[in-house]
C-alpha cells in the first residue's frame, strides 16, 4: 500500500472489521492520504458492547465512504453514528446478454405446461409456503408453480400441497446451473420472492434474517417478467413501481397480487417492460462500475 498509494481502499467487511480498522491506520502512519471506504450488506438492527462498540465507533469515524446493498443498512449505521458519504447498490448486477427475453417453448413443453397456464417462478427463500397456500385458493384457475432449486422446506411443501390437492401443479427442479436460470425464469408469467424477516432480538450475535436484496429479481427483470414481492427488506426499493408489492406472510394480500397478473395481461406487460427498463439503467454490471466510480469520485472530490 505504501508503494501503490491508492487513491481509494474499499475494505468488503462490514462496520465492525478490524480489517477496516488496520487499514485506516496504516493509512494514517504511512500518510497515504488514501480515502476509507467499506461495503456492508448488513441490514438487522444490533446493540455493541465494549470493545466492540469502540471498534465500530472508530472505523464509522475514519470513513469517508459507505456503500450499502440496502436501505436498511445505510439507515442502521446512521442511527450508529456515520455522517459521511453513502451509497446503495449490490456488489453484482445481472448479465443481459444472458438474462434477456427469450421465448421457452421447447422448455414450457418439456416441463408439461400447457399454453393457456399462467407459470408461477419461485426461488427457495423464505415465505415458499405463504405463495402455496396463495395458489392453493386459485385452484379454479389455470396455473402452474415453477420452483427453482431445493430448500429447507421441501417436505413440509410436498405435503401441504398434497393436503390442498396442487402436487400436480408443482414442479421442482432440484439443481439448475446459474447460466440456464435465465431459460426458466423466462417461462414464468410472473417471479414472485415472498421473503419473510426473521430475528427476535437486537445483539451482535442474533440469529435473523431480513431480505438484503434480492438478486433474482433483477434477473427477472433483465427478463420482461413482472415481480411480486413481499415488503421484507430491500425488495420494495429494488422493484419500486415495477411490480407488485405485499405485506409479508399475507396469503390474501399476495391471492390478490397474483389475480390481478393473472386478469390484466397488459398491466403485466407494462410492468414487464418497465423493469425491464428499469434493469439495464442501474443493474447491469457496466451500469453498476460506472455508479462505484461516480462515487469513488465525489468521495475524492469532497
Amino acid at each position: 500500500m505504501r508503494s501503490f498509494r491508492p487513491d481509494v481502499i474499499l475494505v468488503e467487511q462490514g462496520a465492525k472489521s478490524l480489517a477496516h480498522a488496520q487499514s485506516i491506520f496504516i493509512n494514517q502512519f504511512f500518510g497515504l492520504k488514501s480515502k476509507n471506504l467499506f461495503f456492508t450488506w448488513w441490514n438487522l438492527p444490533y446493540d455493541l458492547k465494549f470493545p466492540v462498540s469502540w471498534l465500530e465507533g472508530y472505523n464509522l469515524r475514519h470513513t469517508q465512504g459507505l456503500i450499502v446493498g440496502n436501505q436498511d443498512g445505510l439507515d442502521i449505521l446512521r442511527e450508529h453514528g456515520y455522517t459521511g458519504l453513502a451509497t446503495i447498490m449490490p456488489q453484482l448486477g445481472v448479465d443481459e446478454t444472458l438474462f434477456c427475453p427469450q421465448a421457452q417453448p421447447t422448455l414450457r413443453a418439456e416441463l408439461g405446461i400447457t399454453p393457456d397456464e399462467f407459470v408461477v417462478g419461485f426461488v427457495p427463500e423464505k415465505g415458499i409456503l405463504t405463495l402455496t397456500q396463495a395458489l392453493s385458493e386459485l385452484k379454479e384457475r389455470s396455473w402452474k408453480l415453477i420452483l427453482l432449486g431445493r430448500g429447507e422446506q421441501e417436505s413440509v411443501l410436498r405435503e401441504k400441497a398434497a393436503e390442498w390437492g396442487i402436487s400436480d401443479r408443482v414442479i421442482i427442479i432440484n439443481s439448475v446451473p446459474h447460466d440456464q436460470v435465465y431459460r426458466y425464469i423466462n417461462v414464468m408469467n410472473t417471479l414472485v420472492l415472498p421473503s419473510e424477516t426473521l430475528y427476535s432480538q437486537t445483539t451482535l450475535t442474533a440469529k435473523g434474517w431480513k431480505e438484503q436484496f434480492g438478486h433474482v429479481l433483477i434477473e427477472a427483470m433483465a427478463c420482461k417478467v413482472p415481480l411480486i414481492g413481499s415488503d421484507s427488506g430491500e425488495i420494495p426499493h429494488v422493484i419500486k413501481d415495477t411490480g407488485l408489492i405485499f405485506p409479508e406472510g399475507n396469503v390474501s394480500a399476495l391471492k390478490d397480487c397474483l389475480m390481478k397478473l393473472m386478469d390484466y395481461p397488459d398491466l403485466a406487460q407494462e410492468l414487464g417492460q418497465k423493469g425491464y427498463d428499469r434493469a439495464l439503467k442501474h443493474y447491469t454490471n457496466q451500469a453498476l462500475a460506472q455508479a462505484l466510480l461516480n462515487f469513488f469520485r465525489q468521495v475524492l472530490a469532497s
